[in-house]
């Protein structure tokens, strides 16, 4: 049977892994919230980044696992006892960053914890499944985790843990959480995102509307910012292409979404469909 084990302070700064103090966690804590970490030992590796996320592995007790909204964690979990577990856990990770649990309630299966960061950061979650990488290679999940975790300490936005998932629901990969400021709207909050569509980005469109984090692929990328949106529309010739974009631009302001930018591309090898012969390729980007 496999086993569950959440192993703190293993953390990527640059290229290496550190091994980070857990202040505010006391060693009754540990032992009661089944953490386990190795000496503490915190090294500077020349940045300014802070390198003192929670890390640790998931493998059967997916209740574990944190969704995140607004300033709760929630969770499903089958019993009483699977939350209590879930609220064991998470209790300390987040007393490490000063984040105070205010509240717990758990009912059909469901479970909710409420929480209050003294600055007003509030918790949010990117699971790394989507992207492109070799899952049976540690190594490069490791890389790629780095890859996350770096740019969201540079933009101030702390890591508090990096789970790493191996069960048979996902294919090998990590869940990262991270502090944020929260916004009304929390598509328009500052959040570690992806963005995969199945057309390939443009990405130099969008290089001064996010912070990219990384090229994941020709139609995909990890970025940090607003919600993106993403639509393409065929056109006959660039003039129906220029009335498709006008009209969408219209769309977009009558629902509140923000225009960013287009780009008309002429097909490779031209379609017909009914009476109509396609041309030409209407890509436009904006925030939902």
């Amino acid at each position: 049977m496999k086993k569950y084990a959440i192993l703190a302070a293993a953390v990527f700064c640059a290229s290496t892994v550190k091994a980070a103090e857990l202040t505010n966690i006391s060693a009754g804590d540990v032992s009661a919230y089944k953490i386990t970490a190795p000496a503490p030992v915190l090294q500077k590796v020349g940045t300014d980044l802070k390198c003192g996320h929670v890390s640790g592995e998931i493998t059967t007790k997916l209740y574990l696992l944190a969704q995140t909204s607004k300033n709760i964690l929630f969770t499903s979990a089958k019993t009483e006892a699977e939350f209590k577990e879930f609220v064991a856990m998470w209790t300390p990770i987040l007393g490490k960053f000063g984040i105070k649990v205010t509240g717990t309630e758990y009912k059909n299966e469901f479970g909710t914890l409420t929480y209050e960061s003294p600055e007003g950061y509030v918790v949010r979650d990117f699971l790394a499944e989507k992207m492109d990488y070799n899952a049976l290679d540690p190594v490069a999940i490791n890389k790629l985790k780095h890859e996350l975790l770096e740019p969201l300490e540079q933009a101030g936005m702390t890591p508090i843990a990096a789970l790493d998932i191996k069960n048979e629901v996902f294919r090998p990969t990590f869940m990262l959480y991270y502090l944020t400021k929260p916004v009304e709207n929390q598509d328009h909050e500052l959040q570690l995102r992806q963005l995969k569509n199945g057309e390939d980005i443009d990405f130099d469109l969008l290089s001064n509307s996010v912070t990219l984090v990384k090229k994941d692929a020709a139609f995909s990328m990890v970025y940090i910012g607003k919600l993106l949106g993403f639509k393409s529309k065929l056109a006959t010739d660039e003039a129906a292409a220029a009335v498709g974009l006008t009209n969408y631009k219209k769309f977009l302001a009558e629902n509140k979404k923000e225009f960013i930018a287009s780009r008309t591309l002429k097909l490779d090898e031209p379609f017909t469909s009914g009476n109509l012969t396609f041309k030409y390729l209407l890509n436009m980007y904006f925030f939902q």
